[in-house]
């Protein structure tokens, strides 16, 4: 299982993974004046992670749940939203509406990368929910680019596009980012959204291994590892065991990227039997860990090895106990994963109740949702 050590710190609630949304195709608008009304809106974009004016920058701009007229809403939807790029004083369109609206109430997100899907973040306080402004934070497309930035004073991310729907996490930053990571992040992000829409991740891999390369003596230590994981991931993704061996080969793994790893060797049913020594070693570390238990069910699960799989991953549903909110995702992950390896034991009403238990927690859990469908399992 994904270790629980996903950048959450404090009372900080975030997203930790979205599919993009789709949106009518791009047409970026030059600075001039939208709308209908008396009460004129101006807006300045500015870099959220050094306050700096953004001139001639894309970014997508909206009031939630009111139309701007001559901007037709997306289908079902309330919202008129503005896709534009800012003029040489980083100012964008101006919006005539029949009242006034504060600025805080109004969504206006720089855009990284290319595509007609996209999706952005709000970064808000677990326990009030207020926003949490220039909190640093790491965009992951996967089979994609990494972004930095810090979030702007609503809480609110960059807005990040793909040319295809593509799960997009949102971490934590590990650490403080420096300038220097946040200028990689620009830099990189751009070159990959250029590529061809169809390149895959070994062409990432390539462009963002080279990259590392060239600047990771200006990186900060904990960003770096943030890029060697995300090589790792890359690797994965397009099953080339040479790309694994030079990105394991960056540098040794740290003991709390053991599990992860191993996880994802194991999830995507590749080079398990290099994932089993890294779940072992974190094992050895944490032996009651309930994430590092479901990993190694879940890989012994890939291995062939069913009935010793059941037996760490009710481990693991034991050690997680009833649960908080904070790890509820993640019981629901290792019942759908009991429930799998009860199916293939033939045990089918057994993995009905494990799919009931994990329904009854989060009926739209992506991993349920996607292995009940895989398994043509009905849940009455």
């Amino acid at each position: 299982m994904r270790s629980r050590t996903l950048y959450l710190k404090g009372a900080v609630l975030l997203a930790l993974a979205a599919i993009p949304a789709m949106t009518l195709a791009r047409d970026y608008r030059a600075p001039g004046t939208l709308g209908k009304g008396a009460q004129v809106h101006h807006f300045v974009l500015r870099d959220p992670a050094s306050g700096d004016v953004m001139p001639e920058t894309r970014y997508r701009l909206f009031l939630p749940g009111h139309r701007i007229a001559g901007i037709a809403p997306q289908s079902q939807e309330q919202d008129s939203v503005i896709f534009g790029i800012t003029d040489k004083r980083g100012n964008t369109v101006s919006v005539r509406l029949p009242k006034r609206y504060a600025r805080s109430k109004w969504i206006l997100n720089p855009i990284v990368g290319d595509g007609n899907f996209g999706e952005a973040f709000s970064m808000r306080d677990s326990l009030r929910g207020q926003p949490l402004p220039g909190m640093p934070y790491v965009l992951d497309l996967k089979d994609g680019y990494l972004f930095c930035s810090k979030s702007d004073s609503r809480g609110d991310t960059y807005y990040a596009q793909s040319h295809e729907a593509r799960t997009l996490s949102l971490d934590y930053a590990l650490g403080a980012l420096e300038p220097a990571d946040y200028a990689w992040c620009k830099r990189e992000a751009d070159t990959i959204a250029a590529m061809p829409a169809d390149a895959g991740p070994a062409a990432v891999f390539r462009q963002m291994l080279a990259s590392y390369a060239a600047d990771s003596e200006t990186l900060g230590a904990d960003f770096q590892a943030r890029i060697r994981r995300k090589l790792i991931d890359l690797s994965i993704a397009s099953r080339d065991s040479r790309q694994l061996d030079l990105a394991l080969g960056l540098a040794p793994l740290e003991q709390d990227q053991l599990n992860g790893v191993g996880y994802a060797l194991a999830d995507a049913n590749w080079m398990v039997e290099r994932a089993l020594p890294l779940i072992d070693e974190a094992l050895a570390h944490a032996p009651d860990d309930p994430y590092i238990l479901d990993s190694k069910g879940w890989a012994l699960f890939r291995l062939g090895q069913s009935e010793q799989a059941l037996g760490y991953i009710n481990q693991s549903l034991a050690a997680f106990g009833e649960g908080t909110e904070g790890n509820l995702s993640a019981r629901v992950e290792s019942l759908v994963h009991k429930g799998e390896v009860l199916w293939q034991l033939q045990r089918q009403n057994e993995a009905r109740e494990a799919f009931a238990a994990a329904s009854d927690l989060a009926p739209d859990h992506e991993t349920l949702l996607q292995t009940l469908a895989r398994l043509h399992v009905e849940l009455s």
